[in-house]
């Protein structure tokens, strides 16, 4: 009964509101107080009437007792009788007044008594006196019983008995009173106090709540205004303290974040150009592919078809210049000459196209490497590839082609990235030497295979799949190196691979031309 009664008070008093916890409380206060009070009025009540019953039977046993020992010779037990009437006649309170006599045994026996029967503890208490020469008193549930020995009459005794029934009577007509007293003053109490912290503690709470639900709905301009400055006061204005402090938080936080929207913007504008500016370079890296592709093709047309050409055309000039070579002959044979030179004029100009013009200009390699690792730094990062840049101070100018240098070095990334296909580190470090600069493209790939690291700069060699690579690549960079009048060489690390490119500084005399 007990476990099932303490879960259901412990949701009581956890649903319950504050002011109701606060006036059951108090009520629980006053009914322990009110019935406290009634309970220890009552018990002094028959504490005394109590009191007043033992006094009555002291006396009476007392005055009964003096006036046997004033007889002299036997007891005349009808005299006696009429005396101890006399005796409860003059006080009500007591019941019964008998005396009693030890024979030579020393039990007693009754001379005289006012009640028609005896009971046998007041023969025990008046044998007990009487052996003892001292008053005896005895209190039971329903009687008080006092046993007095009598002076100079050694085998003499009086015992007394007083009824608590008046006493039985005083308690429950005190509890009837104290209980007619003690309802009506807790229910008005209670009530009191219930109105009384409805109006001081509730009224606040309400408000203040009212506000923390507001707040919480997204009005932060709500206030608490309480008149008072007891301690809800106080709580109210640290609420709206706090209240203000976070709207004056709120509009710097909305602050910050309209500026790092604008500045959000900003970066992605950036990163779309960045973005452009990599299809750019890739766009041009194809076409720098193709174009040496149609380079490589034009080359080798000139060289194989070039040759022979030549060889035609000096065997028809040959017949053509003999003089047995008749008229006729000798203009069919300039005909044949003529469009053997018009041929190679076309493959020569097919080779002049393939040829791209450029703009060469003192260029600052590390700005070169910056601007790579810009365009660069958003495709290594979605492959998981960390891009180290390391660029010396003070490094000397190079003449170059800034945008054919560039699309190099982006072949060389883009060579990396397809080694580390599961993530890894690309490192580049541009230094100063002795004769010009140095460039280091580092990756932590599988490296190159040493059956194509002799040859890794000859066309069409690629150690890709088929149709992922055309082999022109490292071919294109170490053109433009060496367009440049550097060198471009390659060697397999203990992780990955390392291109170290050297580039020629900028004499003062060609860079003020």
């Amino acid at each position: 009964m007990r476990r099932q009664i303490s879960p259901t008070v412990a949701k009581w008093l956890r649903d319950t509101s504050l002011g109701t916890k606060l006036s059951s409380v108090i009520a629980l206060i006053v009914v322990a107080v009110v019935t406290s009070v009634a309970y220890l009025e009552v018990r002094s009540f028959e504490q005394h009437i109590e009191s007043d019953l033992l006094d009555s039977a002291r006396l009476g046993a007392q005055s009964a007792a003096d006036n046997i020992a004033q007889r002299a010779g036997p007891l005349d037990p009808q005299d006696i009788r009429d005396t101890l009437h006399d005796l409860v006649a003059a006080d009500p309170v007591l019941d019964a007044i008998s005396v009693f006599e030890a024979d030579g045994s020393g039990r007693p026996r009754v001379v005289t008594s006012t009640s028609t029967e005896e009971r046998a503890e007041a023969e025990e208490l008046a044998r007990r006196a009487i052996a003892s020469r001292a008053r005896i008193i005895d209190r039971s549930s329903t009687a008080i019983t006092v046993a007095q020995p009598v002076a100079r009459r050694d085998n003499d005794a009086v015992v007394v008995t007083v009824g608590l029934e008046s006493l039985l009577q005083t308690r429950t007509h005190g509890l009837r009173v104290a209980l007619g007293f003690a309802l009506p003053t807790i229910v008005l109490v209670t009530l009191l106090v219930h109105f009384t912290v409805r109006q001081f503690l509730g009224r606040p709470l309400r408000t203040i709540l009212r506000t923390m639900s507001e707040t919480r709905e997204g009005n932060l301009r709500a206030r608490a205004s309480l008149p008072g400055h007891d301690e809800l006061g106080v709580i109210a204005n640290g609420l709206n303290e706090m209240l203000d402090q976070l709207e004056q938080f709120n509009q710097s936080l909305q602050g910050r974040i309209d500026e790092a929207t604008r500045d959000l913007s900003l970066r992605n504008r950036q990163l779309a150009a960045s973005q452009g500016e990599l299809f750019a370079l890739r766009e041009s890296l194809g076409r720098a592919e193709r174009v040496a592709a149609l380079g490589q093709v034009a080359a080798n047309v000139v060289h194989q078809a070039g040759t022979p050409l030549n060889l035609v055309s000096g065997y028809i000039q040959m017949i053509r210049d003999d003089a047995r070579t008749d008229e006729r002959t000798r203009s069919k044979l300039r005909t044949v000459d003529e469009q053997i030179q018009q041929v190679t004029r076309v493959l020569r100009t097919m080779l002049d196209h393939a040829r791209q013009p450029s703009e060469v200009k003192p260029v600052n390699l590390a700005d070169v490497v910056k601007r790579l690792r810009e365009v660069a730094q958003p495709r290594l990062a979605r492959h998981n590839i960390a891009l180290q840049a390391s660029l010396a101070e003070g490094l000397p100018l190079v003449k170059a082609d800034a945008t054919q240098l560039e699309m190099a070095l982006f072949n060389l990334v883009t060579n990396a990235l397809d080694a580390m296909p599961g993530g890894g580190t690309l490192s580049i470090a541009v230094t100063a030497v002795p004769d010009g600069v140095r460039v280091e493209v580092a990756d932590t790939g599988s490296g190159i295979p040493a059956d194509v690291i002799d040859r890794l700069f000859d066309p069409w060699v690629t150690t890709k799949p088929v149709g992922h690579g055309t082999g022109l690549g490292l071919a294109i960079v170490r053109d433009v190196v060496r367009a440049h009048g550097g060198s471009i060489s390659a060697v397999n690390r203990e992780v990955g691979a390392l291109f170290v490119i050297d580039l020629p500084a900028a004499s003062p005399e060609r860079s003020a031309s």
